[in-house]
């Protein structure tokens, strides 16, 4: 599936691989200007290429490392060489390949192929445009959120998705995720720009709703573990049983990996 929706002076990019003729599972890039943030999956890369053929744009900028945000990079870069950027800690795995579990090449239809880019630096500047980098790890140790200073507007990659995320991979950092979230929220965003979610306005509700659900689940996980439940057990009776995707990913995505996140760790001191 490649579908444009054009908004104001943005276009979202929804993308995803097929089954039977139905999308699988979706994912957004943005055109912007002269820019193009994020690539989506590997399966798209084609309908991406095309669609960017003798159109605005000439930088593509990447939120992190995943799959299904730089499957498109190595495509635009041989087909429109086209420069691209991403976050520093990232360049070196664009260029040597990024390692995916089983679970992951089949849900986006493949891997990433590798690609060379720049890195990032504090801001990205053109014409009507100046995007700050803001550092939000969390997600991904990589992850960094674009925030245009004058329109107010968070391109978030994967900070956001939605509201009430009860499924983590076993390497994502809850509570770093957590002060990244609330790094973004101080900027004041007004609208929110979703690699997952799509375009949402009242983007600092939203943040301040992400941010409690998950507070509050840590307190109510605390409490369980203080009458001398397990994390299996507390997983269970806060977020409901375990679904497919966990047996799927061999556990590496589930409802216990946020929860046992959330007993191990502790929120960030302030900067």
């Amino acid at each position: 599936m490649f579908h444009p929706i054009p908004y104001g002076p943005l276009t979202r990019l929804r993308m995803a691989p097929t089954f039977l003729g139905k999308p699988v599972r979706e994912v957004s890039a943005y055109a912007f200007a002269d820019l193009l943030i994020d690539t989506g999956p590997s399966s798209t890369a084609s309908r991406l290429v095309e669609w960017c053929r003798g159109g605005p744009v000439r930088r593509v900028l990447l939120t992190h490392h995943h799959e299904d945000h730089i499957g498109g990079a190595a495509a635009l870069q041989e087909e429109l060489r086209v420069p691209i950027l991403g976050p520093a800690g990232a360049v070196p795995i664009f260029a040597e390949g990024l390692r995916m579990p089983l679970y992951r090449r089949i849900v986006w239809r493949g891997q990433p192929r590798t690609f060379r880019a720049e890195p990032l630096g504090e801001t990205v500047e053109g014409e009507g445009y100046r995007l700050r980098v803001i550092p939000t790890p969390g997600h991904a140790f990589s992850h960094v959120c674009f925030f245009e200073e004058g329109r107010r507007w968070l391109f978030s990659g994967d900070l956001y998705v939605h509201e009430r995320v009860k499924l983590l991979r076993r390497i994502e950092d809850v509570w770093q995720h957590l002060d990244s979230l609330k790094r973004v929220l101080a900027l004041e965003p007004e609208l929110l720009i979703c690699d997952h979610a799509g375009i949402l306005e009242h983007a600092q509700g939203r943040l301040r709703r992400k941010i409690q659900y998950w507070e509050d689940l840590s307190g109510q996980a605390r409490a369980l573990r203080e009458q001398g439940l397990g994390v299996e057990e507390i997983a269970r009776r806060l977020l409901g049983r375990e679904g497919l995707l966990t047996w799927a990913s061999l556990g590496d995505f589930s409802k216990r990996n946020l929860i046992r996140g959330l007993l191990e760790g502790s929120p960030l001191p302030p900067a």
